[in-house]
């Protein structure tokens, strides 16, 4: 029942004291009534001899084998190298190519026999790691689960050919002439697979003169996919209103629904919105995962001095702590990894937001409704009187709520919420101009975080290059032109030719000592709580850029696209 390796982590874990010969033996027991069928991490973990956390470490040391987060490595690992059998079988993933090196991470000891079957099948040389379990799933659901059988999707509906530019205006004609066009009912459920398919965040179908244009947000940026003819816009919006459950006999009104979508055992919530213009109603739907809410807060992208600080301010008992940046800059995913990482069944955690985009366990969440005049600031009064540890509030967006919110960090919680502004230090000023009196605010606010998105060089096309003068004047690295190395992406298949692939999150964190209570309580001038907060050792959304830049993962242009000029 039990490899060579085994035993030498029983013996391992014997002679460093980390398990007892009773608990062993009761191991034993516990492997030869259930089995192994999942290894010996899964039925070390069921057994409750190790956590997750515990065994990983202890495989480590115990073999000599680095340790990895495999989640937000995803994107840059090697395809089709092993096969999909062998990879579910044996519980491995492939996970960098370097030259003749073939990193692998695993959740079981580094079996020999393993990894030299690992080399005969890839000719590789097999570099081992060994990853969380919980973490090991998760990234093995996205390399080969549901988003790898959706790739698999036949197309139902060729969406080049209804294209009145690339197909031409009178072939579409032709198709409607002979009953050829499909269903629309059958279009919408096409367009809405490609998106999801191909990783899209947004689906934009826009009304003009002569044509109905079809576009998806790849990564931050809008690219056309198709036009289709004009003759159809009233449909298309009638079908997607009544999958949405909207009026579709109102036109002249903005409406906002929701689509639950299923494929492949994969649930998307669709955000739809209908905005009545000159040519019609323009329909935008945002597509919501829930993988992509359940990342680690260890893998957002933040600098390690950046992390530390937020992780000091969610420890705290009370206090308000604010995300803020544009619409799609992650802030909702940044709240719910804050969420996840606090939350226990030690805490009371209540959540009002419009609407809900994700369920999460363990925690008790509010839809806003205006109408039934379930408004942020009634919730938030309402959840005060529910005794909770934890509040996380959507959005300040009113002085009634700014106001409860600070009143609520005041009187002993711990108050989560975002606010739409371009920096971090600009929340001060802000929370004051909605009318939150400073001497509330002062005492009340611990920290602000700001983010933004930027997309990152696709790693199949990466290339090293020298930026022009001007932008290293204007990003002010001119001293650093011969010294430091640049990349940017080519553009190549992998990446639709754009040259970026995914993205990352750039930050800065604002913790608020007693000095800056102090300037807040005196209402003082932005630029004197940015210069105390520098002294401090605050860094920047264009400083935290610029790492990412020189780590290779993003382009100098990038940061410029979406940070503020020193200069």
């Amino acid at each position: 029942m039990f490899a060579k390796e085994d035993i030498l982590f029983r013996d391992y874990c014997l002679k460093n004291n980390l398990v007892t010969k009773d608990q062993w033996d009761h191991f034993v027991d516990f492997a030869s009534n259930y089995g192994m069928n999942q290894g010996i991490a899964h039925a070390l973990v069921d057994a409750k001899v190790f956590t997750e956390q515990q065994l990983v470490q202890c495989f480590g040391k115990a073999f000599t084998v680095p340790v990895m987060k495999l989640y937000a490595e995803t994107s840059s690992a090697p395809k089709e190298i092993i096969p999909d059998s062998f990879i579910r079988e044996h519980r491995v993933i492939p996970m960098f190519l370097f030259g003749n090196e073939l990193t692998v991470a695993i959740v079981d000891p580094p079996y020999k026999s393993l990894l030299d079957e690992i080399a005969k099948i890839t000719d590789k040389k097999i570099i081992p790691v060994v990853a969380e379990i919980s973490d090991f799933e998760e990234t093995l659901k996205i390399q080969q689960g549901g988003f790898d059988e959706l790739k698999r999707i036949a197309h139902a509906i060729d969406l080049e050919k209804l294209d009145v530019i690339r197909g031409g205006e009178k072939e579409v004609k032709r198709l409607e002439q002979m009953g050829d066009f499909p269903p629309l009912i059958m279009l919408v459920e096409e367009i809405f697979l490609r998106a999801v398919k191909f990783g899209a965040s947004d689906i934009h179908l826009e009304p003009f003169e002569n044509e109905v244009r079809l576009r998806f947000r790849f990564d931050g940026v809008l690219q056309r996919i198709a036009s289709f003819p004009r003759s159809i816009a009233e449909g298309l919006a009638a079908v997607i209103k009544t999958k949405a459950a909207m009026d579709i006999f109102e036109k002249h009104v903005p409406q906002d629904g929701r689509i639950t979508l299923t494929i492949e055992n994969r649930s998307f919530d669709l955000r739809v919105s209908a905005l009545p213009t000159i040519n019609g109603e323009k329909i935008v739907l945002r597509i919501l995962s829930q993988g992509s809410i359940e990342k680690k807060i260890e893998d957002l992208g933040f600098a390690q001095h950046n992390l530390a600080l937020l992780l000091h301010l969610l420890r705290q008992p009370n206090g308000l702590l604010l995300v803020t940046g544009p619409t799609g800059s992650g802030k909702s995913t940044t709240l719910y990894a804050a969420i996840n990482h606090v939350k226990s069944v030690e805490k009371n955690i209540v959540t009002v937001e419009n609407p809900v985009e994700y369920k999460v366990d363990t925690v008790n969440q509010v839809n806003v409704d205006p109408d039934r005049n379930l408004t942020f600031a009634n919730t938030l009064r309402a959840i005060l009187r529910q005794d909770p540890d934890i509040a996380l509030v959507g959005e300040i967006r009113d002085t009634e709520t700014g106001t409860i919110a600070t009143e609520a960090a005041l009187t002993g919680h711990l108050v989560l919420s975002t606010l739409h502004t371009n920096d971090a230090i600009s929340a001060v000023p802000r929370l004051i101009n909605m009318g939150v009196p400073p001497y509330w605010l002062a005492p009340a606010l611990i920290g602000v975080v700001a983010q933004r998105l930027v997309r990152k060089i696709c790693p199949h096309c990466k290339e090293e290059y020298k930026p022009g003068d001007e932008l290293m004047y204007h990003m002010g690295l001119s001293g650093l032109a011969e010294r430091t190395k640049f990349f940017r992406g080519t553009g190549c298949k992998q990446c639709n030719f754009q040259g970026y692939r995914g993205r990352i999150a750039i930050h800065e964190v604002f913790s608020v000592t007693e000095e800056i209570q102090s300037l807040i309580f005196e209402n003082a001038q932005t630029t004197k709580i940015r210069e105390v907060a520098v002294k401090n050792g605050f860094r920047d959304l264009r400083f935290d850029g610029l790492k990412k830049v020189i780590a290779g993962l993003t382009t100098l242009e990038e940061i410029q696209r979406v940070t503020r000029s020193t200069l």
